[in-house]
Protein backbone atom coordinates (compact mmCIF):
# COMPACT_ATOMS: atom_id res chain seq x y z
CA UNK A 1 0.00 0.00 0.00
CA UNK A 2 2.81 2.40 0.85
CA UNK A 3 4.42 1.78 -2.55
CA UNK A 4 1.06 2.53 -4.18
CA UNK A 5 0.88 5.96 -2.53
CA UNK A 6 4.56 6.70 -3.10
CA UNK A 7 4.22 6.14 -6.85
CA UNK A 8 1.10 8.30 -7.05
CA UNK A 9 2.65 11.07 -4.93
CA UNK A 10 5.75 11.04 -7.12
CA UNK A 11 3.76 11.41 -10.33
CA UNK A 12 1.54 14.07 -8.78
CA UNK A 13 4.50 16.15 -7.65
CA UNK A 14 5.41 16.76 -11.30
CA UNK A 15 2.44 19.09 -11.80
CA UNK A 16 1.10 20.05 -8.37
CA UNK A 17 2.29 21.94 -5.27
CA UNK A 18 0.65 19.23 -3.08
CA UNK A 19 -0.10 21.63 -0.22
CA UNK A 20 -1.68 19.62 2.59
CA UNK A 21 -4.24 22.29 3.52
CA UNK A 22 -5.52 22.32 -0.06
CA UNK A 23 -5.63 18.56 -0.48
CA UNK A 24 -7.94 15.73 0.51
CA UNK A 25 -6.77 13.28 3.15
CA UNK A 26 -7.88 9.64 3.24
CA UNK A 27 -7.00 7.35 6.16
CA UNK A 28 -3.89 9.35 6.91
CA UNK A 29 -2.80 9.54 3.27
CA UNK A 30 -2.72 12.83 1.42
CA UNK A 31 -4.07 12.66 -2.13
CA UNK A 32 -1.29 12.90 -4.75
CA UNK A 33 -2.79 16.11 -6.17
CA UNK A 34 -4.38 19.11 -4.48
CA UNK A 35 -8.17 19.50 -4.57
CA UNK A 36 -8.17 21.69 -7.69
CA UNK A 37 -5.75 19.46 -9.61
CA UNK A 38 -7.65 16.38 -8.45
CA UNK A 39 -10.81 17.88 -9.94
CA UNK A 40 -9.11 18.86 -13.20
CA UNK A 41 -7.38 15.57 -13.87
CA UNK A 42 -10.34 13.48 -12.71
CA UNK A 43 -12.52 15.34 -15.21
CA UNK A 44 -9.90 14.77 -17.89
CA UNK A 45 -9.78 11.04 -17.24
CA UNK A 46 -13.55 10.67 -17.27
CA UNK A 47 -13.75 12.66 -20.51
CA UNK A 48 -11.19 10.45 -22.24
CA UNK A 49 -13.03 7.34 -21.05
CA UNK A 50 -16.18 8.76 -22.60
CA UNK A 51 -14.45 9.56 -25.93
CA UNK A 52 -12.75 6.17 -26.07
CA UNK A 53 -15.78 4.02 -25.34
CA UNK A 54 -18.08 6.15 -27.48
CA UNK A 55 -15.52 6.09 -30.33
CA UNK A 56 -15.09 9.87 -30.46
CA UNK A 57 -11.29 10.04 -30.32
CA UNK A 58 -11.21 11.01 -34.00
CA UNK A 59 -13.75 13.80 -33.55
CA UNK A 60 -13.02 16.80 -35.77
CA UNK A 61 -16.33 18.61 -36.24
CA UNK A 62 -16.37 22.13 -34.73
CA UNK A 63 -18.46 22.49 -31.60
CA UNK A 64 -21.98 23.86 -31.58
CA UNK A 65 -22.31 27.35 -30.10
CA UNK A 66 -23.92 25.90 -26.95
CA UNK A 67 -21.01 23.49 -26.50
CA UNK A 68 -18.49 26.30 -26.90
CA UNK A 69 -20.37 28.42 -24.37
CA UNK A 70 -20.44 25.58 -21.84
CA UNK A 71 -16.73 24.91 -22.34
CA UNK A 72 -15.89 28.59 -21.95
CA UNK A 73 -18.01 28.87 -18.80
CA UNK A 74 -16.26 25.85 -17.25
CA UNK A 75 -12.84 27.33 -17.95
CA UNK A 76 -13.88 30.76 -16.69
CA UNK A 77 -15.27 29.22 -13.49
CA UNK A 78 -11.89 27.78 -12.58
CA UNK A 79 -10.08 30.94 -13.67
CA UNK A 80 -12.37 33.14 -11.58
CA UNK A 81 -12.02 30.99 -8.47
CA UNK A 82 -8.23 30.88 -8.77
CA UNK A 83 -7.78 34.56 -9.68
CA UNK A 84 -10.12 36.10 -7.11
CA UNK A 85 -8.80 33.80 -4.41
CA UNK A 86 -5.24 34.81 -5.27
CA UNK A 87 -6.23 38.49 -5.21
CA UNK A 88 -7.80 38.07 -1.78
CA UNK A 89 -11.29 39.00 -2.99
CA UNK A 90 -12.69 35.75 -1.62
CA UNK A 91 -11.36 32.76 0.23
CA UNK A 92 -11.68 29.57 -1.80
CA UNK A 93 -12.09 26.14 -0.23
CA UNK A 94 -11.62 22.55 -1.31
CA UNK A 95 -15.23 22.24 -2.45
CA UNK A 96 -14.90 25.19 -4.84
CA UNK A 97 -11.50 23.96 -5.97
CA UNK A 98 -12.56 20.41 -6.80
CA UNK A 99 -15.86 21.48 -8.42
CA UNK A 100 -14.32 24.19 -10.60
CA UNK A 101 -11.45 21.85 -11.46
CA UNK A 102 -13.79 18.99 -12.42
CA UNK A 103 -15.86 21.26 -14.66
CA UNK A 104 -12.83 22.45 -16.59
CA UNK A 105 -11.24 19.01 -16.69
CA UNK A 106 -14.36 17.57 -18.30
CA UNK A 107 -14.32 20.03 -21.24
CA UNK A 108 -10.60 20.51 -21.84
CA UNK A 109 -9.85 17.17 -23.63
CA UNK A 110 -12.58 17.82 -26.20
CA UNK A 111 -10.92 21.09 -27.17
CA UNK A 112 -7.54 19.38 -27.45
CA UNK A 113 -8.97 16.57 -29.60
CA UNK A 114 -10.60 19.10 -31.90
CA UNK A 115 -7.35 21.05 -32.22
CA UNK A 116 -5.46 17.87 -33.13
CA UNK A 117 -8.02 16.28 -35.46
CA UNK A 118 -9.42 19.30 -37.30
CA UNK A 119 -8.42 19.37 -40.96
CA UNK A 120 -8.68 22.85 -42.54
CA UNK A 121 -9.05 21.23 -45.97
CA UNK A 122 -11.31 18.35 -44.95
CA UNK A 123 -15.05 17.86 -44.38
CA UNK A 124 -14.66 17.46 -40.57
CA UNK A 125 -17.90 15.55 -40.06
CA UNK A 126 -17.06 13.44 -36.98
CA UNK A 127 -18.62 14.98 -33.87
CA UNK A 128 -16.95 14.85 -30.48
CA UNK A 129 -20.36 15.35 -28.85
CA UNK A 130 -23.49 14.15 -30.65
CA UNK A 131 -25.49 16.68 -28.64
CA UNK A 132 -25.01 19.36 -26.01
CA UNK A 133 -26.75 16.99 -23.61
CA UNK A 134 -23.78 14.62 -23.81
CA UNK A 135 -21.43 17.38 -22.72
CA UNK A 136 -23.78 18.34 -19.89
CA UNK A 137 -23.94 14.73 -18.68
CA UNK A 138 -20.16 14.43 -18.80
CA UNK A 139 -19.78 17.64 -16.79
CA UNK A 140 -22.45 16.53 -14.32
CA UNK A 141 -20.79 13.15 -13.76
CA UNK A 142 -17.41 14.83 -13.24
CA UNK A 143 -18.94 17.26 -10.75
CA UNK A 144 -20.66 14.39 -8.92
CA UNK A 145 -17.36 12.53 -8.64
CA UNK A 146 -15.72 15.71 -7.33
CA UNK A 147 -18.45 16.09 -4.69
CA UNK A 148 -17.91 12.48 -3.61
CA UNK A 149 -14.21 13.19 -3.19
CA UNK A 150 -14.98 16.29 -1.14
CA UNK A 151 -17.33 14.32 1.11
CA UNK A 152 -14.51 11.88 1.81
CA UNK A 153 -16.30 8.79 0.57
CA UNK A 154 -14.31 5.52 0.22
CA UNK A 155 -13.68 6.28 -3.46
CA UNK A 156 -10.69 8.41 -2.46
CA UNK A 157 -8.25 5.53 -2.88
CA UNK A 158 -9.57 4.96 -6.40
CA UNK A 159 -9.81 8.70 -6.94
CA UNK A 160 -6.09 9.07 -6.29
CA UNK A 161 -5.26 6.67 -9.11
CA UNK A 162 -7.90 8.21 -11.39
CA UNK A 163 -6.51 11.71 -10.91
CA UNK A 164 -2.94 10.61 -11.73
CA UNK A 165 -4.22 8.68 -14.75
CA UNK A 166 -5.94 11.87 -15.85
CA UNK A 167 -2.71 13.78 -15.40
CA UNK A 168 -0.95 11.36 -17.75
CA UNK A 169 -3.84 11.49 -20.24
CA UNK A 170 -3.89 15.28 -20.36
CA UNK A 171 -0.19 15.71 -21.01
CA UNK A 172 -0.17 12.83 -23.47
CA UNK A 173 -3.00 14.55 -25.36
CA UNK A 174 -1.02 17.80 -25.48
CA UNK A 175 1.99 15.98 -26.95
CA UNK A 176 -0.36 14.14 -29.32
CA UNK A 177 -1.85 17.43 -30.52
CA UNK A 178 1.61 18.86 -31.19
CA UNK A 179 2.75 15.74 -33.05
CA UNK A 180 -0.43 15.64 -35.14
CA UNK A 181 0.10 19.21 -36.26
CA UNK A 182 3.86 18.99 -36.78
CA UNK A 183 3.78 15.67 -38.65
CA UNK A 184 0.43 16.16 -40.35
CA UNK A 185 -0.30 13.52 -42.99
CA UNK A 186 2.27 11.01 -41.74
CA UNK A 187 1.27 7.61 -40.38
CA UNK A 188 2.74 7.43 -36.90
CA UNK A 189 1.64 5.77 -33.64
CA UNK A 190 0.86 9.21 -32.25
CA UNK A 191 -0.89 8.09 -29.08
CA UNK A 192 1.72 5.51 -28.12
CA UNK A 193 4.52 8.01 -28.63
CA UNK A 194 2.62 10.65 -26.67
CA UNK A 195 1.80 8.36 -23.74
CA UNK A 196 5.41 7.20 -23.44
CA UNK A 197 6.63 10.80 -23.64
CA UNK A 198 4.17 11.97 -20.99
CA UNK A 199 5.07 9.13 -18.62
CA UNK A 200 8.79 9.73 -19.06
CA UNK A 201 8.64 13.50 -18.60
CA UNK A 202 6.27 13.40 -15.63
CA UNK A 203 8.44 10.78 -13.93
CA UNK A 204 11.62 12.79 -14.50
CA UNK A 205 10.06 16.09 -13.42
CA UNK A 206 8.78 14.39 -10.27
CA UNK A 207 12.40 13.61 -9.32
CA UNK A 208 13.20 17.28 -8.82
Amino acid sequence: MEIYWRILEHMGSAVCHQMAERSFIWQGHQMPLCARCTGIYTGVFLAFCFYFFRKRMAGNKPFLTSQLVLSAMAILLLGADGFFSYMGIWHSNNLLRVVSGAAMGAVLPGLILLAGNFDPAGPNETSIYQSTGELLLLMAFSLLWGLCLWKGLPILMIGAAVSVAGEICLWASVFWMVLRNVFSGKRLPYWRISLCTALGILFLVGLR
